[in-house]
């Protein structure tokens, strides 16, 4: 499939994104079909020449899929908030699976903007409804009350992202998911009052939501015996910060603790600064290992501004 059988929305989005992007950007697009919607059907790879590649795996339905992978990188070049693993467990296993929920998460709180500006480009038809429940019910199994049911989380996420997709039109699948999942689907109903509790129209408002989510994840997991994910200290949520904010000192937004957590490749002691009114990781540091040397590094930290530790660690940020 070539780009000139594109739907016009999705041409108009692609050629905004090329306007914006320094780089080319391509879209290559696969003859398998699979007859069915999944957010894992294309992929982002940015090229060591400065290319972006967007890779459709599956052709079900392209202009949806294409749009969904343009509109999140429209996201990125406004500004809104990224998601970065700065830390680990020392547990493999672990690391992957707090990496994983965490993105379904964050990724789930970006569709509710992705999938408003698809509606407004007309690009959620009944047919794709119809193709994004066959994709659910042929990857998320039905749950069976005789076993311990690992894959509880998996599912409580994935019908979660459902529900940001149908917009709370539950009428299309509800009887059905009460029977297939019903745990599953209730922690998702509960989720997702936490994330159209208020209207996610601006990176701040995004980030907001993010944070409220991964606490009302963590009170979830909780009361179903599971252990917590804790994504306020591992998972770091780029900061969004007022003119106002971004000029004040460090130690004025932020509380930087030391993490039992340690970085990641160079496995050393992580610091982690909390913002004092979410206490969302927010950037991780590393001080020097030498007591006398972490006292003054410390103390010129605190010092900085917002804005110029952002840009001293290299940590991306929005003003709002």
């Amino acid at each position: 499939m070539t780009e000139d059988q594109f739907s016009q929305p999705v041409l108009d989005l692609l050629a905004e994104v090329r306007q914006r992007f320094t780089g080319e950007v391509k879209v290559q697009v696969s003859d398998e079909s699979s007859g069915y919607l999944r957010h894992d059907q294309a992929q982002q790879v940015l090229n060591p020449d400065g290319s972006l590649a967007i890779l459709v795996n599956d052709a079900t339905n392209v202009d949806y899929t294409v749009s969904h992978e343009l509109l999140h990188l429209l996201m990125v070049m406004q500004g809104y908030p990224q998601i970065y693993f700065n830390l680990t467990t020392n547990d493999e296993a672990l690391d992957q699976q707090l990496m994983a929920t965490a993105t379904d998460l964050y990724n789930a709180v970006c569709h509710v903007v992705v999938v408003n500006e698809q509606r407004k480009h007309d690009l959620l038809t009944d047919t794709v409804k119809h193709q994004y429940l066959k994709g659910i019910l042929d990857v998320v199994t039905p749950e069976d009350p005789k076993k311990t049911d690992r894959l509880l989380v998996f599912r409580a996420v994935s019908l979660l992202d459902a529900l940001v997709f149908y917009q709370g039109e539950t009428e299309f699948f509800d009887d059905l998911f009460t029977q297939r999942y019903t745990v599953a689907y209730a922690a998702a109903k509960q989720l997702y009052q936490v994330v159209s509790a208020k209207p996610i129209t601006s990176p701040f408002a995004l980030r907001r939501t993010v944070v409220n989510l991964f606490r009302a994840f963590d009170q979830w997991l909780e009361s179903a015996g599971l252990p917590v994910a804790h994504h306020d200290q591992f998972t770091t949520l780029a900061g969004v910060f007022s003119d106002r904010q971004s000029r004040l000192e460090v130690r004025q937004v932020f509380d930087v603790f030391h993490s039992e957590l340690t970085t990641k490749g160079s496995n050393e002691r992580a610091y982690i600064g909390l913002g004092k009114n979410d206490q969302q990781n927010t950037f991780v540091v590393t001080p020097p290992k030498n007591e006398k040397d972490s006292a003054a590094y410390f103390k010129k930290l605190y010092a900085l501004s917002v804005q110029e530790l952002m840009e001293k660690i290299n940590m991306a940020f929005t003003l709002r």
